[in-house]
Formats: structure tokens, C-alpha cells, sequence
């Protein structure tokens, strides 16, 4: 009994704590739900005067980035998790305008439209239903049977309603597509460009030959350059921002809370409580899914408390709570090795020490009190703001100040990421204009315009980098020109082809036969290259030197293969197949974008979720 009475002292614990947590927020959470700003941070997106709330866009970005996960064997990067918060944003916007369409057309959906869409659709989560599987394959015809089972009609009418977005979405598409048309003159173009084949030899001069390494042009071939090219280097209008901020930093009683989750957590694995489960149920990191196994790791390779503690014990210990960055952890060391491996640095193989180890994550986080004395503050410092002056108040109350570098229209703000918000503020303002009190997800701010500066022709400092890259890619572009154009002049004076470029240490080849929509080794489909190619008409024709994207290139023709139009009936309406969703992808994209130019937009997702890069 005694056994199964210290194994319940986490889940008591954790009640208490949270009964305990709750009592605080009650009573310092009254009258504060008044502060509109404070609170308003449960909206994710406002779309034509709907209000999206938190929930529908985690929902939708946790089955992304469940998807991404199943699929990598390797964590999500930074990168990547950001292309994912960002696809769940272009979804969710597109679901909910599109949604709106619906519903100003009064669409509906017939009972007939749901059973065919039902029928030749089964829904992913309806196909890993056992009931709807077999051999652990899903077995279409137990689907088709359960669809006319009057027994079953209740689970129908769940799953009718989740479905029903989907086909009101599909018949606003089909509506907006109906209007791509593909005529018989485009589906004969289009076979005689993929059917007319040739084969060429020729002698490539890219980029790569004189970018290995690139000119270096002096500071007056710059200047000169940057002046021959003024039209080249507009700038947009930017602005610079001062900032006042208290972050949302967790107190010394947050982290002091945390500390007894995690204590509770020790204590009751010390009285017999499996580490696994314990970190399955309570770790906050996605190591809680693999029962917080850390795998092995070099020294070195977690940050420095971690560290020292991991390699510090013995085998089979579980560590008292320990304190990172990240919040408190609980670690369970399995066992040590060491390996032959080349070590980060190095160049040859050394032996290398690693450690097997679990832990549980305890974060912490800024409690309710700790956010209303940050808000408090902030909140002093506006009042002594707009009293006063800015800069004043912020050395009478104490307030440090960061300032911008310049920055442009919805792009960037330093040390506030991707804030529209501010961003707009600072253009929609004078200088001088002090803000309300602002929030994301890492802190409360206010903000003054401090400089803004108009648009117009772009000082060479402001752009001395991309000159520079302008400059020696146009260097490089000569320099390939010239290249061919003696080789051409070679061959003109009777040289064969091969023995001009050979001249120039430049190669002759020859590739496979290829069409005008093909993509072509080292020519990719750049139109500059395969028309210059097609324009030979005769076996033996050498083409004048031709400019592309990447170099200069000479061709021979070595054979043309002209259309057999006695194919092109068979293959017509695959080619129409192929125009047609060509034309409906872009009919739709059109009209997509449309509909977002002409709706009002509030995004909170680019403030709050890019939370990793407001400091930098």
C-alpha cells in the first residue's frame, strides 16, 4: 500500500500545484480581462471582419507539422518550422475566404453531391478506421458496404459534416474554372513544340569558367557603374523605430513553481514511478513522445549545464530538477561509450565519449502577476511619455531604449521580427508619433517614429553590395561573350568546331536529342539557349554565339527530326488534358489573388508565431 501510496505523490502534488496556480490567477487576473490590448492576443487573423481564434490555426499547423515530422528522420529546423507556420497561414486564409465566397453565392451541397463525393473520396482518417481494413490495408468494398448500412447512418452524419466544407470549397472552384478554354490552334502548337526533336553539339561558355574565382573590379569601375546605372537602384521608402520594452520574462516565483512541478516529478520516480512514462505524461519537448530519450550525444553538444550534469553521473542515477535556458530538467542517465569518430574541428579520428540519456522538461513560464507588473510598467512608462518626452521618460522611470535600423515597408522590423503592426505604425505616423502599448508573444512595447526617409534615388552605400554583384556579373557575362565570339571567329576562318574550342581550353560536346519544352543539361530551359538552337535549320549550321542566362553558347546542328502529324490524334486529348489544368491552375491562382488584394486582412500570425526572431 505504501508502494502505491509514494507513486501517487506526483499526481497529488501536481493537483495541489495547479488547484494553487489557479487561486493566483483568479485573484490577479481580476479586472485585468478589461484591458483590451492585453488580452486580445486569442485572435490569430481578423478576415473581412471574421475573427480567427488561436485554435483553428494550431489546428491546422500541428497536422502539418505532424505530417513533416512522421516523414524526417532528422528535427525540424528553425527554417522549417517557419515554412510550416507560414503554410498554415496560407491555408487557413484560403479556407476562410474562400469559406466567405461560399457563403455570399448561397451555395449548398445536395444529398446526392455528398454520396458521390463520399463514394469516390474516402477520407484519409475514415481509411486507417479498423473497421474499414483489412490485411492493414484499407478494403474499399467494407467502405462501400458500411455506406449503405442504415445502422451506420449516425457515424454518416458525423462524417457528412466534416466533408461538407470540402465540397462547397471544390464547387467555388469549379465555378472559377469553368471559364479556361483551350482552342484547337494552342493544342497544335503545343504538340508541334514538344514533337519537333533536335540534335545539337556545341561548345558552352558559362559563368562558372570566370566566377571561380569572380573579377574583383576596382572602387572607381564601381562608381562608375553605379552612375551608368542610376535608373537601376530605386529605394523605397524606410523609417526607424525607437522601442521601449519589458519582456515577458518568467519571475524568480515562476521559476520557483516550475521547480516543484519538477521536484514532484523527481520524488515521485525516486519512489518508484517508471522515468519513461512519467516523461511521456509531463515533459514539455517532443522528446516526451520517445519517453524523453535524448539518444546518445558527445560531450559538448547540449548547453552547459546539461552537460556538466549528464557527464557527471553515473550510470542508472536520476538527477535532481537542473536548470537551463529551456527550464528544468529531470535527467536519467542509461550508460556512457566511447567511439572513434573525427571530432567537430578535427581531421582525424579520435576517441569520443557519449553519453545515453532521458529527461523531463519542465518549463517555465511568466505568470499571470508576472505579466501584469511587466504590463504596469510599460504602462507608467507611456503615461510619463506622453506627459513628457519620450527619451525623458525613459530615463525617469528607468526604461532602456533600443533603436531601429532603417527599415522598409512590410518587411522586418529590428528586434521585433515580422510586426506588421509596428511596421505600419511607422509608416502611417510622423516622426515624433508615439504609439499605444503593443504586444507579441515575448513582450510589451511601445514605440516612437524616430526617422523616416523618402523614396528616390538610392545612395551608393545604400546599395554598394548589390552594384558590386551587378558589376561582376555583367564582367563575367563579357568575358564569356568574348570567349565565344573568338571561338565563333575561329570557325569562321576554317577551324572545325572542336579545334576552335579546344583553342580556348573549351569544351565540345554533344547532347541528347531534345524538344523546345525540354529541360536540357547545363541549358536548363533557358529561352535564350533553346531558341537559339531551333533556329539552326540545316545539319552541319553553326549558330552565331548566343547570350543566356548562364554564358554564351555555340551550337551545331547535327539533326532535326520534324512532327508526325499522323500521331498527333492520338495524342490530342492528353495535350488538351494537359493545357486545360495548365489554364484552370492559373485561372484559379488569378482569381485567388484577387480576392485577397480586395479583402481586409489583420495577420497575428507573422507577430506571434515568428516569436524566434524578434531580437535578432
Amino acid at each position: 500500500m505504501f508502494d502505491a501510496l509514494r507513486k501517487m505523490i506526483l499526481p497529488i502534488i501536481i493537483i495541489v500545484l495547479v488547484f494553487f496556480g489557479a487561486m493566483i490567477v483568479l485573484e490577479w487576473g481580476m479586472g485585468f480581462s478589461s484591458r483590451r490590448d492585453y488580452v486580445s492576443g486569442n485572435i490569430a487573423a481578423v478576415i473581412n471582419g471574421e475573427e480567427i481564434d488561436w485554435q483553428q490555426y494550431n489546428r491546422i499547423y500541428e497536422n502539418l507539422y505532424q505530417s513533416q515530422y512522421r516523414d524526417s528522420v532528422d528535427e525540424l529546423s528553425d527554417e522549417k518550422r517557419r515554412e510550416l507556420q507560414q503554410n498554415a497561414w496560407n491555408q487557413l486564409l484560403h479556407d476562410r475566404l474562400v469559406m466567405q465566397e461560399v457563403a455570399k453565392h448561397n451555395m449548398t451541397v445536395t444529398d446526392e453531391e455528398l454520396y458521390a463525393y463520399l463514394r469516390l473520396t474516402p477520407p484519409p482518417q475514415l481509411q486507417s478506421l479498423p473497421d474499414f481494413r483489412t490485411g492493414g490495408k484499407f478494403d474499399y468494398q467494407k467502405y462501400l458496404n458500411a455506406m449503405v448500412n442504415p445502422q451506420a447512418a449516425p457515424f454518416w452524419a458525423s462524417v457528412e459534416a466534416s466533408v461538407m466544407p470540402d465540397i462547397l470549397k471544390l464547387k467555388m472552384q469549379e465555378i472559377v474554372i469553368q471559364a479556361a478554354i483551350v482552342t484547337e490552334p494552342e493544342i497544335k502548337e503545343f504538340y508541334m513544340n514538344t514533337a519537333e526533336k533536335i540534335k545539337v553539339g556545341m561548345v558552352n561558355v558559362d559563368y562558372g569558367r570566370f566566377s571561380k574565382p569572380p573579377p574583383k573590379p576596382t572602387d572607381e569601375e564601381l562608381q562608375t557603374y553605379y552612375q551608368a546605372h542610376l535608373d537601376d537602384y530605386p529605394i523605397d521608402q524606410r523609417a526607424s523605430l525607437q522601442i521601449a520594452m519589458v519582456e515577458k520574462k518568467p519571475a524568480p516565483y515562476d521559476w520557483e513553481v516550475s521547480y516543484n512541478r519538477a521536484k514532484a516529478i523527481y520524488d515521485s520516480i525516486k519512489a518508484g514511478s517508471d522515468f519513461a512514462q512519467m516523461a511521456s505524461d509531463y515533459s514539455e519537448d517532443r522528446s516526451a513522445e520517445e519517453g524523453g530519450d535524448l539518444g546518445w550525444f558527445p560531450k559538448g553538444q547540449m548547453v552547459e549545464e546539461f552537460d556538466r550534469q549528464v557527464f557527471n553521473m553515473k550510470k542508472d542515477d536520476v538527477s535532481e530538477p537542473v536548470r537551463t535556458q529551456f527550464g528544468w530538467h529531470v535527467i536519467k542517465l542509461h550508460d556512457f561509450k566511447t567511439e572513434m569518430e573525427v571530432a567537430r574541428g578535427k581531421k582525424e579520428k579520435e576517441p569520443v565519449e557519449k553519453a545515453h540519456a532521458s529527461h523531463i522538461l519542465i518549463k517555465a513560464f511568466a505568470s499571470q502577476q508576472t505579466l501584469d507588473q511587466a504590463y504596469n510598467r510599460i504602462e507608467e512608462f507611456l503615461m510619463a511619455a506622453n506627459d513628457k518626452d519620450f527619451l525623458q521618460a525613459a530615463k525617469d522611470v528607468g526604461m532602456p531604449l533600443k533603436q531601429t535600423a532603417l527599415f522598409f515597408p512590410g518587411k522586418n522590423v529590428q528586434y521585433l521580427g515580422g510586426n506588421q503592426e509596428a511596421n505600419k505604425f511607422a509608416f502611417d505616423n510622423e516622426v515624433g508619433t508615439i504609439s499605444d502599448i503593443m504586444a507579441n508573444n515575448s513582450a510589451f512595447f511601445v514605440i516612437r517614429v524616430a526617422e523616416k526617409r523618402p523614396s528616390g534615388q538610392a545612395d551608393y552605400e545604400d546599395v554598394d553590395e548589390k552594384v558590386s554583384m551587378d558589376l561582376v556579373k555583367d564582367m563575367v557575362a563579357q568575358l564569356c561573350h568574348d570567349t565565344a565570339a573568338a571561338i565563333y571567329a575561329e570557325i569562321q576562318n576554317g577551324s572545325s568546331i572542336q579545334k576552335a574550342a579546344k583553342m580556348f581550353s573549351e569544351d565540345y560536346t554533344e547532347v541528347d536529342e531534345f524538344d523546345r519544352e525540354a529541360y536540357v543539361k547545363e541549358l536548363r530551359r533557358y529561352p535564350g539557349a533553346i531558341g537559339a538552337a531551333f533556329s539552326l535549320t540545316e545539319p552541319g549550321q553553326i549558330s552565331k554565339p548566343a547570350d543566356y542566362e548562364q554564358g554564351t553558347v555555340i551550337f551545331k546542328l547535327i539533326e532535326r527530326k520534324m512532327p508526325d502529324l499522323s500521331d498527333f490524334t492520338a495524342k490530342r486529348d492528353s495535350i488538351y488534358s494537359a493545357i486545360m489544368l495548365a489554364k484552370q491552375q492559373e485561372l484559379y491562382g488569378s482569381w485567388f489573388d484577387k480576392l485577397v488584394k480586395s479583402s481586409e486582412i489583420e495577420n497575428n500570425v507573422d507577430r506571434i508565431m515568428n516569436r524566434e526572431e524578434e531580437y535578432y
